[in-house]
C-alpha cells in the first residue's frame, strides 16, 4: 500500500530544491558581465624597457594610438594597477601636498609646471617633461600618459561606443571601436577612485586616470597650477564621461598609450 503522506512529502521537498537551484541560477545571471574575451580582441604585443611584453589594443584611430590593455601596474584589465600623483614617475600608497614631489609643502610653493607667481615657481611648463612621464619612465620608447586629445578621441561617438559593464565582478566602462575593419576591438576602464591621504575616495563610483597636461580652466581663459587634467568617467542615470580635473598631489591610475614609429 502506498503511503501518499510520505510521497507528498518526498515531491515537495523535490519541488523546494528545484526552485532553490532556478532561483540560484537567476542570482548567479548577471545582465552587465563580459568575459575576457571581449577585452582581447585586436591585440599586439609591445615590449618595454624592462624587457617585459605588454598589450596593446588597436582602436582604429586616426592618431594611431594604440591604448594599453590595462593601467600601469595592473597584470588584468580589471584591476587598478599603480596610483601614481601628477609628474611622479613612482608609484606610492600616501598622497597629500607636503609628500608631492613638485612642491615645497604645500599648493602656494610649487617647484615645478607652474605659470603663476602666487604659487610658487613660475617655470610656464603645462605639459609634462618626458622625464616626468610615468609611462614613459616605466616601460620605454613610444610610451606616453595620454593627453586631453587623446581622451577626447577615445570618448567621440564616431570612434567608439561606451558600455558600462563588469569585468570579473569589477565595474567599470567597455569602450568599443566603431570603426571600419576594427569593430570590437575593445578596452576596459574599471572603477577605481582616487587616493586621498590614505584614505580611496569614488572607488566604486568614478574612474579616473591622469593625462599629461595641467587643467586649462575654459571659462576664465586661463591655467589652474594645482590642477590636471583627467578622464572622468561615472555611471549615472545619464552617464557622465567628461574631461575634469584633480589637484595634482592625488593618486590616480595612468593608462598609457602607446605611438607607433611611423
Amino acid at each position: 500500500m502506498i503511503n501518499m503522506n510520505k510521497s507528498l512529502f518526498t515531491l515537495t521537498g523535490m519541488f523546494i530544491a528545484l526552485s532553490a537551484m532556478v532561483l540560484t541560477g537567476c542570482e548567479k545571471e548577471d545582465k552587465d558581465a563580459i568575459s575576457m574575451s571581449d577585452v582581447n580582441k585586436g591585440i599586439q604585443v609591445i615590449q618595454g624597457a624592462d624587457g617585459k611584453d605588454y598589450e596593446v589594443v588597436d582602436l582604429g584611430l586616426v592618431s594611431g594610438n594604440l591604448w594599453a590593455k590595462c593601467n600601469l601596474g595592473a597584470t588584468s584589465p580589471e584591476k587598478t594597477g599603480s596610483f601614481f600623483a601628477w609628474a611622479e614617475t613612482t608609484p606610492k600608497t600616501m598622497f597629500k601636498w607636503v609628500e608631492y614631489k613638485w612642491a615645497d609643502g604645500d599648493r602656494l610653493s610649487i617647484t615645478k609646471y607652474n605659470d603663476n607667481e602666487e604659487n610658487g615657481l613660475v617655470d610656464d611648463k603645462t605639459v609634462l617633461d618626458i622625464s616626468d612621464d610615468a609611462a614613459n619612465a616605466i616601460l620605454g620608447e613610444g610610451w606616453q600618459v595620454p593627453n586631453v586629445d587623446d581622451f577626447l578621441e577615445l570618448l567621440a561617438p564616431r570612434n567608439c561606443k561606451i558600455k558600462w559593464c563588469k569585468l570579473n565582478g569589477v565595474e567599470g566602462f567597455l569602450f568599443t571601436s566603431v570603426k571600419k575593419g576594427f569593430e570590437g576591438n575593445s578596452i576596459f576602464i574599471a572603477v577605481s577612485g582616487m587616493s586621498d591621504n590614505g584614505k580611496l575616495r569614488f572607488k566604486d563610483e568614478r574612474a579616473y586616470l591622469w593625462s599629461s597636461e595641467m587643467y586649462y580652466d575654459d571659462l576664465n581663459q586661463k591655467y589652474i597650477p594645482t590642477f590636471a587634467s583627467v578622464l572622468e568617467l561615472e555611471h549615472t542615470d545619464v552617464d557622465n564621461h567628461v574631461i575634469g580635473s584633480r589637484e595634482r598631489y592625488l593618486g590616480l591610475p595612468i593608462r598609457p598609450v602607446f605611438h607607433p614609429k611611423n
